[in-house]
């Protein structure tokens, strides 16, 4: 069956994930009520079982860096969205300071203050390109994470349309091995039609973390894996396959302080200017009429948002990964709202596609699947992917625009406050965080799957268990990235 006309026009999708904000963390003084944004007189309680307890209220965000980095693993979510453990009668989405006030036995917990910024809300000036894309064309009031969990499974739910079980950070033998789908990934579809597909990336990937594609991304020879600096040149020179999926600059060897992705521990402005950029290569590229963009996040980093999130299908394969502390979740509940823009040449300026309202207009990752099935004639992969409302309704326009801004303003040069100093997490003699040991471990699988011969693979264990701080991980992760980029010349 042929896709629908507009949908029709688009040959090439390119999919910019970023990491870990909330809906209203970037869009809440962008949006009205009406348009799905909030009252901005919402609070939260440090104990929500205590009336009498510290109280924070939304307000404009006072710093682009974060001195801390919010719980958002899957049993933080369930606080933020239920509060305390045990508790009961409480109301939804009440316990976001109270989780940001409740980190991991052995992190310091924040001041009240550092803590109330997880319901502080970004104004349109402090990050113009992404306010910009989002007045020129279209958002999704209604876009979740694909569950209320943190950045590995649900990137995993826009590669495979699941997780297969995982609703934690992972472990270091599942990183070690690789993860494998019942179903697959969008990558195993577009190979077997025989559609061009390419991963950017500016450093080490997480797509890396999925077996099937950790030895495309080592391969010296690789064509659909590629560094980030390649991007614009490919678009500029007709090089551009049908899909591509954007990987920021995570910088996890440095937890995250000097990356692009948006992580709070990261200046946003760095991630304002990615997707700045990102943008304008598209648009001043013979590529315009027939690509769609989709600029999205893997989930909401322990930042507040106003809205519950919906149930959702179950995936319907197996939970292989599932953590025995969250078996009983059934993937049945979708994660919190994330930002979102999907750009194309016939998506008029303006749009908010309304899934608060209309169901038939709420999304998760999966809709990129969904979209991309239909348009390329592909198989789904899991009920997800297969029920996901798809995104065609961005494509309203009967003709391409020739209107569409080609530039974006810059980031704001200067802070609104004072920028935070480096985290302490993030100083160089500090440990890694659960995340950063995630990656550390892709990484050792990494050097493990360049190794020749096997017989070293217990001296590049050594090395990884020595790796102890934020300097060391540093130094071990960047080695790993420049081997491959040598590799590749």
């Amino acid at each position: 069956m042929p896709p629908p006309q507009n949908l029709a026009q688009i040959d090439h999708f390119i999919v910019l994930m970023m990491e870990n904000r909330s809906f209203d963390h970037l869009f809440g003084y962008q949006f009205t009520q009406a348009q799905g944004g909030p009252v901005r007189t919402e609070s939260n309680l440090a104990d929500p079982t205590n009336p009498a307890s510290y109280k924070a209220t939304v307000a404009p965000a006072t710093s682009f860096t974060m001195p801390f980095d919010p719980g958002h693993e899957f049993p933080d979510v369930q606080h933020q969205l239920y509060g305390p453990d045990g508790a009961a009668g409480l109301p939804p989405l009440c316990g976001f300071l109270y989780s940001a006030l409740s980190p991991p036995a052995g992190t310091p917990a924040p001041s009240n203050a550092d803590a109330a910024r997880v319901l502080q809300f970004f104004q349109p000036s402090q990050l113009p390109a992404l306010s910009t894309l989002a007045s020129q064309f279209a958002v999704a009031n209604a876009w979740y994470s694909s569950l209320p969990g943190p950045t590995w499974p649900n990137r995993f739910f826009i590669h495979a349309a699941t997780s297969g079980g995982l609703t934690n950070s992972p472990t270091d033998a599942q990183v070690l091995t690789g993860y494998s789908f019942d179903g697959g990934t969008i990558y195993d579809r577009l190979d077997a039609a025989k559609i061009p597909w390419r991963i950017y990336h500016d450093g080490l990937p997480q797509t890396a973390g999925i077996q099937s594609l950790r030895g495309q991304y080592i391969d010296p020879f690789t064509q659909n894996f590629s560094d980030m600096s390649n991007f614009a040149g490919d678009l500029a020179s007709g090089q551009l396959p049908n899909y591509v999926f954007i990987e920021p600059d995570y910088d996890t060897g440095n937890n995250y302080v000097g990356g692009n992705s948006m992580h709070p521990l990261n200046d946003v402005r760095k991630g304002d200017d990615l997707i700045r950029t990102v943008y304008q290569a598209v648009r001043n590229s013979p590529y315009w009429s027939n690509t769609m963009l989709i600029i999205t996040f893997d989930e909401h980093g322990g930042f507040f948002d106003h809205c519950v999130p919906p149930s959702t299908l179950p995936t319907g394969d197996d939970y292989r990964y599932a953590d025995p502390p969250t078996r009983g979740f059934g993937f049945n509940r979708l994660g919190i709202r994330v930002p979102n823009v999907i750009i194309s040449a016939y998506t008029p300026a303006g749009t908010v596609l309304d899934g608060l309202s209309n169901p038939n207009l709420a999304f998760d990752h999966t809709s990129v699947l969904s979209t991309v099935e239909l348009r390329f004639g592909l198989p789904s992969m899991t009920n997800r992917d297969n029920n996901a409302n798809n995104l065609i309704a961005a494509l309203s326009l009967p003709t391409a625009r020739t209107d569409a801004p080609a530039a974006l303003p810059s980031p704001p040069p200067a802070p609104v406050g004072a920028l935070a100093p480096i985290p302490a997490a993030a100083l160089a003699t500090s440990p890694l965080s659960d995340n950063q040991k995630s990656f550390l471990a892709l990484a050792t699988a990494c050097k493990m799957g360049m190794a020749k011969d096997p017989s070293t693979h217990p001296r590049i264990w050594a090395e990884h268990l020595a790796v102890q701080n934020q300097q060391q991980a540093a130094v071990y992760i960047s080695a790993l990235e420049d081997q491959v980029v040598a590799n590749r010349r």
